[in-house]
């Protein structure tokens, strides 16, 4: 789509959406005769605080350089929900718009999900990596369980997770490098900006890394991993978005063929949660 068809697409969009908000629930009295439903431009611009003019040519795809500001404003006149803003910004070609976070997933409906992947280890994490749910292969090869329920602050702050990687200190730039790449999709966004300023304060080794200005690609890798009840495992890891309104991302490890990974996830598929808090303690 090109940046005027971008343009036009905005102007529908919008006028599509004063269509539907009554006069009524932004608080305006119902005078007089109106040819449409909705409300009217000039309505629209004087509750956003835009000009009539500025606001009429954004309804007709005419204005090349709408501001997030101006954006923000008349979104919020028209009620516009968390996927309706993001739909909104990148058609002005914005940044999209994180003041208005989507609702928390539920678990209970996710879980499924990674339990359908046992034996291999699964999880869903959240855009900052909070870990939304995972399977029990999962929790026990990464020592889940005591943790911070993230995965980036426990690969570099719990004792657990640290331990199941043998070769921590070669892994963790290689870690750091993938979440600057994840990071950079969200630009602006105040809960990854705080996870960074947070890590840098945890952790010295983050702070170091971080600084080092390194990305790599988060999709997919081999990862050695260490497990009291299997020893060494060779694992390929592969990444997918499962939704991007709320920054969900599923992640599945799979055995290295020719090595013995498969009985290996198998044994801690099956094992009691009660290493991972071993591990950690």
């Amino acid at each position: 789509m090109s940046k005027t068809q971008q343009l036009k697409e905005l102007g529908k969009f919008l006028i599509a959406r004063r269509g539907e908000i009554t006069p009524s629930e932004v608080g305006l009295p119902l005078v007089g005769f109106r040819r449409t439903p909705g409300l009217r431009r000039e309505e629209v611009a004087l509750l956003a605080g835009v000009g009539v003019s500025w606001y009429t040519w954004i309804e007709q795809g005419r204005a090349e350089n709408v501001s997030a500001e101006v954006l923000g404003s008349i979104s919020r006149v028209l009620n516009l929900d968390y996927t309706q803003r993001q739909y909104v910004w990148r058609l002005a070609d914005l940044t999209p718009d994180q003041s208005a976070a989507p609702s928390k997933p539920d678990a209970a409906v996710l879980q499924p999900y990674v339990d359908n992947w046992s034996p291999n280890p699964a999880y869903i994490t959240d855009r900052v990596w909070n870990v939304t749910v995972a399977n029990r292969s999962a929790r026990e090869l990464l020592a889940m369980d005591g943790g911070t329920g993230n995965i980036l602050r426990d690969f570099f702050t719990h004792p657990g997770t640290r331990a199941s990687y043998p070769s921590w200190e070669q892994e963790a730039p290689t870690v750091v490098a993938r979440f600057r790449s994840h990071a950079a999709r969200y630009p602006g966004d105040p809960l990854l900006a705080a996870q960074i300023d947070r890590l840098c304060a945890e952790s010295p080794e983050f702070a170091h890394h971080w600084i080092a200005l390194d990305v790599q690609e988060d999709a997919c890798g081999v990862d050695i991993l260490h497990h009291p009840l299997t020893g060494s495992i060779s694992l390929k890891r592969t990444t997918l978005d499962f939704t991007v309104r709320m920054g969900l991302r599923l992640t599945v490890f799979f055995p290295v063929p020719g090595t013995s990974g498969q009985q290996s996830i198998e044994k801690l598929a099956a094992e009691p949660r009660t290493l991972g808090h071993r591990r950690a303690a």
